[in-house]
């Protein structure tokens, strides 16, 4: 889309009397506590037209940026004694203390397009507005360095790096050049000594991370910064490369971090226009101006997007810990029509896919994962473990103490206590014409077009009771539950639950095959269930614990 027709198409959202765009709000659960269909405005959202507007040859449009720009700098925080110095909300709506808390990535992310704007467009501005711009960079630069994102926040930790930098170069200001320089550094260095991203392999957030090396690159002269941003940038693009599935169009599991289970069209459409390949699921893609210029993928990493060389099997340190048997690793299988990726243990947060399988069916791509159920909806407060092999995944359950319910920590129970009439583990298999049966006491199959997966179950304990085994479907998915608990609503004071014992082995099965004939087995030890198949081991304490 050519950026006179993106900006033309955009005009039905412009309030001219506050002189903002508009949006119909979708939150993700935290940070707002605007409700969902609300038509709100965004600041990033605005700064970003803004630089879409400089960009064209219209003087009215400019106008307008101006406009934009001057009214989203009177919402940062410029006070710098103040807990939210050098951040903005992310509504016009909601100021920075009515949020559930601010969010301080607003820091990167406004502070981002201001470098843009005075990198681009100083000559379309009055000089007063490039001053107050100059002065809210400086502000968004100096929260960055005070609050200091540690490498493991991946995609925050570069894009910090950048407008740090950006900022130490467009104000003349050296120790935030210096810090940028060395915080990228640190970046790269932290990457090597893990193996990988500490995000890892996120459907967003490797995007984000490889667009904010291209920004980086876009936006910083210096030498030393353009070397270290070109080098993440091939390594992102290969971490990509590495874990693509052709013929789903998917990126094989864990995800540390995603939004849906399947690749967004933008997505898979940004992956299609770096590799110049034909990416399943990029067909609705609607190549909208960037305010960051995209660089193409590498030239030797091209051909693995187009076509899956061989079966082959993945494993990926994402975080090195001490002793390295309690790393963080995930392992991957790919083969030419489905693919199964799992991590050896984190938590079920809805953003995390610590176990998924995607196929290629006749009506298009089935999705396979492990959830953890409050009351019908995801919680975070349970942890997997899981041994892979190929396409063999041995995974064990337990509830975790230092977790959230919808969010991984911004909404824990202040005493621990969650309240629910259910709780269930659930194996769901997600698309057309997707099935399940029971095939015998402890197992279950799966049909995902000519696919099987093949689920055999343990007796199960929750709280020191029994737990069934069920299974069902609706039009859209079938799945199997461990029913924890349904009936009564009640507190749950997860720390004193009795003991605790799940665990399941999954087998993909292709057309035509049988699969294997093994069947799990567990062991307690008093302190411990210990589960093993085949050559798959995995141990998990058997009462809640503190997870990863």
């Amino acid at each position: 889309m050519q950026l006179d027709d993106f900006l033309r198409d955009a005009e039905n959202r412009f309030n001219e009397d506050c002189g903002l765009y508009g949006c119909t709000w979708q939150g993700p659960g935290y940070h707002s506590l605007v409700p969902p269909g609300t038509w709100a405005h965004q600041t990033r959202d605005n700064l970003d037209m803004a630089v879409f507007l400089l960009r064209s040859e219209n003087a009215t449009y400019h106008a307008r940026a101006a406009r934009i720009i001057d009214t989203v700098l009177g919402f940062q925080d410029t006070a710098p004694y103040s807990r939210n110095y050098g951040i903005w909300p992310w509504l016009t709506e909601e100021p920075l203390e009515k949020m559930a808390p601010p969010d301080f990535n607003w820091a990167d992310f406004c502070g981002a397009a201001l470098a843009v704007v005075l990198t681009e467009s100083l000559a379309k501005l009055p000089a007063e507005l490039v001053a107050r711009i100059r002065a809210a960079l400086g502000h968004a630069g100096w929260s960055i360095f005070r609050r200091n994102v540690q490498p493991g926040y991946t995609n925050i930790a570069i894009m910090g790096a950048c407008v740090t930098a950006a900022a130490g170069e467009l104000l003349n200001e050296p120790r935030l050049l210096a810090y940028g320089r060395d915080r990228l550094a640190a970046f790269l260095a932290f990457t090597d000594y893990h193996g990988g991203l500490n995000e890892y392999n996120s459907p967003t957030y490797t995007l984000v991370a490889l667009h904010e090396c291209e920004r980086t690159l876009q936006l910083v002269r210096d030498a030393e910064v353009r070397a270290l941003a070109e080098r993440l940038r091939g390594f992102v693009w290969g971490t990509l490369a590495e874990h693509f599935h052709p013929a789903t169009g998917q990126l094989v599991g864990p995800h540390s971090r995603a939004y849906a289970d399947l690749l967004s069209a933008d997505t898979a459409g940004e992956i299609a226009r770096g590799t110049g390949q034909a990416i399943h699921g990029a067909e609705d893609f609607a190549d909208k101006p960037s305010v960051v210029h995209h660089l193409p993928c590498p030239k030797e990493l091209r051909p693995r997007f187009a076509a899956l060389p061989a079966e082959t099997e993945v494993r990926s340190r994402f975080i090195r810990r001490e002793p390295d048997t309690n790393s963080t690793v995930g392992t991957s299988w790919l083969a030419p029509d489905a693919c199964l990726g799992s991590v050896n243990a984190d938590c079920l947060w809805i953003q995390r896919r610590p176990l998924i399988g995607y196929v290629k069916t006749p009506g298009g791509v089935a999705v396979l994962k492990a959830e953890f159920l409050r009351d019908g909806k995801p919680c975070s407060s349970a942890e997997v473990r899981t041994a892979q092999g190929n396409n063999l995944a041995l995974s064990a359950f337990q509830v975790v103490t230092n977790k959230g319910d919808h969010h991984i920590h911004l909404d824990r129970p202040a005493n621990g206590v969650f309240r629910a009439s259910d709780w269930r583990i659930r194996y769901r298999a997600i698309g057309t014409g997707c099935t399940v049966q029971a095939t015998a006491p402890d197992e279950f199959c799966f049909t995902l077009g000519s696919w099987r997966a093949v689920l055999k179950v343990l007796p199960a304990r929750f709280a020191g009771e029994e737990v069934p085994w069920t299974c069902g479907r609706d039009d859209t998915s079938a799945w199997v539950d461990a029913v924890l608990h349904s009936g009564e609503e009640r507190d749950w004071p997860l720390a004193e639950l009795g003991e605790t014992a799940i665990g399941a082995a999954l087998e993909l099965v292709a057309p035509g095959a049988k699969p294997t004939v093994a069947q799990p087995a567990q062991r307690a030890d008093g302190n411990a269930y210990h589960y093993t198949w085949n050559d798959l081991a995995v141990t998990m304490p058997a009462r809640p614990f503190p997870g990863v």
